[in-house]
């Protein structure tokens, strides 16, 4: 993955904040994304992880700070103008979120289609040159998502994100509930997938197998806000007491 300290900051988050009532679920978050830089974001379940990604996606809004992409404040900034910075934005949830009434090809252009109301045969093109990228077969693209595996589903999701050569991939939890050789398949898609359209990219994960192979950078949420961060070699070494717990409590097998 891309290592060039000199690439300019894609994405800024700066002391955010959310909160659900009187519940605070983030506070002072800060940390930047490089162009080309593939960051992994870990904690434990209900650390607010995918809050924090919500926010950045524009589906919940901060209670205060700061989130810029590419120097834009989208902060406060009109629907309309938001929606079309959101646009450089490809995005996996954790549970694929296909949609189940599309057959693959469309589920994977339904955003440029949204955009372009290109044709069918121009759509089913577009499909196909996405999914040859990422070794699935043809055959699939007329099925729907039931007619596939779970594996297969967060395949056709990778393949809808970066549909469009956004400038920013986000995925949630890419590689929950699959054995490890898929897992590990996974992991590769999502580097290929920066690399082909040269974007950044922000994983969502507890599998630290995955964050040593996908991450430039790795930030650790706890007590609501960053409280570690380094490169996937120091989190291995890292004294730090949280990071230590976590890794162990995450994959104890690495301690076995």
């Amino acid at each position: 993955m891309n290592k060039n300290k000199t690439k300019k900051t894609i994405l800024n988050v700066k002391n955010l904040k959310k909160t659900f009532g009187n519940n605070v679920i983030l506070e002072n978050i800060n940390f930047n994304l490089l162009e080309g830089e593939s960051l992994a974001i870990i904690g434990a379940s209900g650390s607010g992880k995918s809050v924090l990604l919500k926010n950045i996606i524009g589906l919940l809004d901060p209670d205060s700070g700061s989130i810029k992409i590419n120097s834009t404040e989208m902060v406060n900034l009109p629907r309309k103008d938001k929606e079309n910075i959101l646009l450089q934005l490809g995005i996996t949830f954790q549970h694929g979120a296909l949609f189940d009434s599309l057959r693959i090809w469309e589920n994977i252009i339904f955003k440029v289609q949204n955009q372009q109301k290109i044709s069918k045969v121009n759509g089913r093109k577009l499909a196909l040159s996405i999914i040859e990228r990422l070794s699935l077969k043809p055959e699939i693209l007329d099925l729907f998502p039931s007619e596939i595996s779970g594996g297969m589903q967060k395949r056709v999701a990778i393949a809808r994100a970066i549909c469009g050569n956004p400038k920013i991939l986000l995925f949630d939890e890419p590689t929950s509930g699959l054995d490890p050789v898929t897992g590990s398949v996974i992991d590769k898609l999502i580097i290929s997938a920066v690399k082909t359209i040269g974007a950044s990219a922000i994983t969502i994960t507890h599998d630290m197998a995955s964050v040593s192979r996908i991450a430039d950078k790795v930030i650790l949420i706890d007590n609501k806000t960053v409280s570690w961060s380094g490169t996937p070699k120091e989190m291995m070494t890292s004294n730090n007491l949280k990071i230590k717990e976590f890794i162990k409590t995450t994959n104890p097998k690495l301690f076995a």
